[in-house]
């Protein structure tokens, strides 16, 4: 009987044997590598392409920084102290002693000068003059001015009436001075007329004693 299974075992691994070499053999065969066939062929120099070459790419050159020059301080000289120089000490001036003598004589001038007299404010009279006086001199002055009255053609053709009180001083030495209107018009040509009428009258003013001031209205009316 163990003939029986041992002659069935060998069987049986001959047949799967015999099944799986075709299999290993394809294997084998798989697995070799293929080497391909090379055939030598000649190549003529005109089939040869020529490849140019490639233009040589130029670097740029980097300049070298220039060194900067290093500026130095400019050095400022210390100033030099200057001495101050010794004022000089003036010498006292001698006094000369004027003799006595010189001052006796300066104060006998001075004794023997006259003092000036101041002389009295002479004081004015003032009188006014408004109508017929019996004084002789104020008469006289009146009737002056009357002669000498002016009356501008301007103002009367234009109707221009009115008074000016006019003030002037008559001196001793005949001299007209201070001659002003205290009172106006309403009228310019008028109050000019008033003073060119004292101005001209004076001429025939009498001479008095003493200097007085007048003070006498000038009337200007269209009759």
């Amino acid at each position: 009987m163990m003939r029986a299974i041992y002659s069935s075992k060998t069987q049986s691994f001959c047949l799967t044997s015999m099944l799986f070499i075709p299999f290993i053999w394809f294997g084998l065969n798989a697995l070799k590598p293929i080497v391909p066939a090379i055939t030598t062929q000649s190549i003529s120099l005109n089939q040869i392409v020529q490849i140019p070459k490639p233009a040589p790419v130029q670097t740029p050159k980097f300049e070298t920084p220039k060194q900067v020059q290093k500026i130095e301080p400019i050095k400022t000289p210390k100033p030099t102290p200057v001495k101050p120089k010794p004022t000089p000490t003036p010498k006292p001036m001698p006094i000369e002693s004027k003799p006595a003598k010189k001052i006796e004589q300066i104060t006998q001038a001075t004794q023997t000068t006259p003092v000036a007299q101041t002389k009295p404010v002479e004081q004015i009279q003032t009188y006014n003059i408004t109508s017929a006086t019996p004084d002789p001199f104020l008469a006289a002055i009146k009737s002056a001015i009357n002669d000498n009255h002016i009356y501008p053609r301007t103002a009367k053709r234009l109707r221009q009436q009115g008074n000016v009180l006019v003030e002037f001083i008559w001196t001793k030495d005949m001299e007209l001075k201070g001659l002003k209107i205290l009172k106006s018009s309403q009228h310019k040509a008028l109050n000019e007329a008033a003073l060119a009428t004292i101005t001209a009258a004076a001429k025939s003013f009498p001479k008095h004693d003493k200097t007085v001031q007048i003070q006498i209205p000038l009337v200007y009316k269209i009759n």
